[in-house]
C-alpha cells in the first residue's frame, strides 16, 4: 500500500497472501525496490515464516535476538532472502544448508560461534559479503581469504597509510580516505575498528561500522549518518556547546534520530522547524532544558536526563501518556530537580506506574527531599480529604470564636484603639454637633462641688482638651436656673450626670436631669451620661420616668477602675484642629 509522494509504502500481504510476522515491521522501499523485515530486538527465539515480495530484494534484519541457530531453507519465505542480519544472537555454529540461497550479505557478528567449516569458508568469499566481527573463531592456515585478512591485522601498526589502502582497494567496494565519512559497503567491514586509531576524524570514521554517510545536507557542527540495514537516520550533534536545534535533513524514508547530548539547550523548537517533526528519538541529556514542550509527534524515545526540569505540564504528560499506550515509548528522567508537591501528584502517578518505559526509574528523585520519586507517597505531598474538612472545619470555627469575641468585647476593644490612637478610623465615632460651644455640660448639686476639680482636671487639662460647661463658672448671675439648665443642654454635645445621693435627693438635680432626658430623647447619638457613684445604692428616690431610665440604660460606675477611658470614649470625638475656638472664660449668653 503506497501513499502518494511517499517513499515507503507499507506491506499488507506477499506472494501467497502471507502477512508480516505479528511481532515484526515490514516495509516497501518503492525507489529502492528493496522490502524490508525488522523483527530485530524482539526477544525472538526462532526466524518465523516471511512474506516475500512480489518484486524487490528482501532483508530481514533479525539481530538482538536469542537466536541459536539458523532455520532449514524450508521455512517460508527464509530461502528468498538477499541480505541477513543475525548479529546479536546465540549462534554457536554455521552450515551451509542454513544459508538462502539468493544470499548477497550475511552478519553475523557477536554471536558465540568458534568455528566455520572449510567449505562454509570457501562458499562465503565467493558469493557473499560478510561482517563477523565479534566472534571466537580464528581462520585456518589454508584459509586464505580470512588468513590474508587476519595476518595484514596482525602487522596493521607496522603498515603504510599506502599499504592499507591498497589492501582495501583489493578487498572493497567502493571507499574513500578523506575528511568526509567513508561512503562503503566492504566484504569485511570490522576492519574499520582497527583504522580509529590510526585516521583523523576517528569519531567520523568509527561511526561507519554500521553506519554511510548520508548523501544530503547536513548542519554545520553535526554528523548525518543511514544505517543500511535498520533504515535509521541520525542526526548527531552532540558535545558541540549549541544552544538550539537547527534545522534539521528529512530523510527519505523513517524517522529521524537525534542526539543532541552536552549542549546548551534551554528551549525546544516548535514543530515549523524544518525536520524536527521528523524525529522520532530524542537524546538530550545534559543539557539546559527548565521545561519540556513542543515535542515531535511520533516520538518514541525520550532522554532528559541531567537537565533543569522541574514539572511537567499537563499537555506534556498527556502525549507521554497517549504514546506509552499505543507504541513502545521509551523515557529516561533522572537527573533533574522534580517538584514533589500535590500539584504534581499526576506526574508521580505516572513516574511510579510507568514501569518499563520509564528506563531509570529508581534514580528519578525530587529536587528539595533528594527522595526516590517512586518511594514517595501521595499521602506524603497532599494531605487526605479528611485532614483538610477538619483543617477547614477549625479555621471556620475560630473565625466564629474570633467575631464572637469582638462583637463581646467590642466597647472594651474601642475604648482601648481610642486611647492608644490605633484604628480611629474603627473607634472614633464622626459627631453631628460639631459646631456647639461645649464639649459636655456638667451636671451637680453644690453638696457636690468638691467632685468637679478632677473633671476639669482629666478632660479640660488632659490630652484631649475637652471644653466644659458647668453652672459654677457658665451661668450668669440672674437668669431663671430653668431657663440656664435648658440653654446648657442646648449648647452641649453630651451631658454629664453625677448621680450621688445629694443629687438623688436634690430637686434641682431631679430636674437638669429630666430637661436633659427630654432634650436628648430625640437625638441620634448618645449624649446623655449618668456616672453612678458608690454611695447609690437604689433609685427609689427619683420618680417613674427617671427610674425607668436609670434601670433600662448603662451608666458608668465611678468606682470601676477602667472608669476615665470608658468616659474619655464617651465624649465626642472630634479632633482638636477642627475645634470651634472660644474665649477660656466664655459665659453663656441668653436671649
Amino acid at each position: 500500500m503506497c501513499k502518494e509522494n511517499s517513499f515507503y509504502c507499507l506491506f499488507t500481504r506477499g506472494v501467497h497472501g502471507r502477512r508480516c510476522p505479528e511481532v515484526c515491521e515490514c516495509r516497501y522501499m518503492r525507489y529502492e525496490r528493496e522490502f524490508t523485515i525488522d523483527c530485530s530486538e524482539r526477544n525472538l527465539n526462532e526466524i518465523p515464516p516471511l512474506p516475500r515480495p512480489i518484486a524487490g530484494s528482501p532483508t530481514l534484519n533479525f539481530r538482538g535476538n536469542n537466536l541459536r541457530h539458523l532455520p532449514s531453507q524450508s521455512t517460508p519465505g527464509y530461502n528468498h532472502l538477499m541480505r541477513l542480519d543475525v548479529s546479536d544472537n546465540k549462534l554457536h555454529n554455521l552450515e551451509i544448508s542454513q544459508l538462502p540461497v539468493h544470499l548477497e550479505h550475511l552478519n553475523i557478528g557477536f554471536n558465540n560461534i568458534s568455528t566455520l567449516d572449510k567449505k562454509l569458508v570457501d562458499y562465503m568469499a565467493k558469493n557473499i559479503s560478510l561482517n563477523s566481527f565479534g566472534n571466537l573463531f580464528f581462520p585456518y592456515c589454508d584459509e586464505k581469504p580470512s588468513s590474508d585478512y587476519y595476518n595484514f591485522i596482525l602487522t596493521f601498526q607496522e603498515r603504510s597509510h599506502s599499504q592499507i589502502h591498497n589492501f582495501l582497494i583489493e578487498r572493497g567496494r567502493n571507499m574513500h580516505l578523506t575528511d568526509d565519512p567513508w561512503h562503503c559497503f566492504w566484504k569485511m567491514t570490522t576492519f574499520l575498528l582497527i583504522l580509529r586509531g590510526r585516521v583523523n576524524h576517528a569519531r567520523k570514521y568509527a561511526a561507519a561500522l554500521e553506519f554511510s554517510h548520508f548523501d544530503g545536507e547536513c548542519p554545520d557542527d553535526c554528523i548525518c549518518l543511514r544505517n543500511y540495514y535498520s533504515m535509521e537516520f541520525i542526526v548527531d550533534c552532540s558535545g558541540e556547546d549549541l544552544s538550539e536545534i537547527p534545522p534539521l535533513p528529512i530523510p527519505m524514508y523513517g524517522p529521524t534520530t537525534l542526539l543532541f547530548q552536552n549542549n546548551k539547550l534551554r528551549v525546544l523548537p516548535n514543530d515549523s522547524r524544518l525536520g524536527y517533526a521528523n524525529v522520532g528519538r530524542l537524546f538530550l541529556a545534559n543539557n539546559r532544558l527548565t521545561e519540556i514542550d513542543n515535542l515531535p509527534r511520533n516520538l518514541s524515545y525520550l532522554d532528559i536526563r541531567n537537565n533543569r526540569i522541574a514539572v511537567i505540564n499537563r499537555k506534556t504528560l498527556d502525549i507521554f501518556e497517549k504514546r506509552s499506550k499505543s507504541s513502545d515509548l521509551k523515557l529516561f528522567l533522572s537527573g533533574n530537580p522534580w517538584a514533589c508537591t500535590c500539584e504534581e501528584k499526576d506526574f508521580l502517578g505516572f513516574v511510579k506506574g510507568g514501569g518499563p518505559r520509564i528506563g531509570d526509574v529508581t534514580n528519578i528523585t525530587c529536587g528539595d527531599t533528594g527522595n526516590l520519586l517512586i518511594e514517595t507517597d501521595e499521602s506524603s505531598v497532599c494531605p487526605s480529604g479528611f485532614v483538610h474538612y477538619v483543617t477547614l472545619t477549625v479555621s471556620f470555627m475560630l473565625m466564629i470564636l474570633t467575631i464572637n469575641l469582638m462583637i463581646y468585647f467590642k466597647q472594651p476593644l474601642l475604648i482601648w484603639f481610642y486611647e492608644h490612637g490605633v484604628c480611629l478610623s474603627l473607634a472614633a465615632r464622626r459627631e453631628l454637633d460639631e459646631r456647639k460651644k461645649f464639649d459636655a455640660f456638667l451636671s451637680f448639686t453644690h453638696k457636690d462641688e468638691d467632685l468637679i476639680e478632677e473633671f476639669v482636671e482629666r478632660l479640660e487639662n488632659g490630652p484631649q482638651k475637652f471644653q466644659l460647661c458647668f453652672y459654677l463658672r457658665d451661668w450668669l448671675l440672674g437668669v431663671s436656673i430653668p431657663e440656664c439648665i435648658s440653654q446648657s443642654v442646648k449648647d452641649s454635645r453630651r451631658i454629664i450626670i453625677l448621680m450621688t445621693n445629694h443629687f438623688l435627693k436634690s430637686t434641682w438635680g431631679r430636674l437638669e436631669f429630666r430637661l436633659a432626658l427630654h432634650a436628648t430623647s430625640q437625638d441620634r447619638c448618645k449624649r446623655l451620661i449618668v456616672v453612678l457613684y458608690p454611695e447609690v445604692e437604689n433609685f427609689d428616690d427619683l420618680d417613674s420616668e427617671l427610674r425607668t431610665y436609670m434601670v433600662l440604660n448603662t451608666y458608668l460606675k465611678r468606682d470601676d477602675p477602667n472608669f476615665w477611658n470608658k468616659l474619655i470614649y464617651s465624649m465626642p470625638h472630634i479632633k482638636v484642629q477642627h475645634r470651634v475656638k472660644w474665649t477660656d472664660h466664655e459665659v453663656i449668653q441668653f436671649s
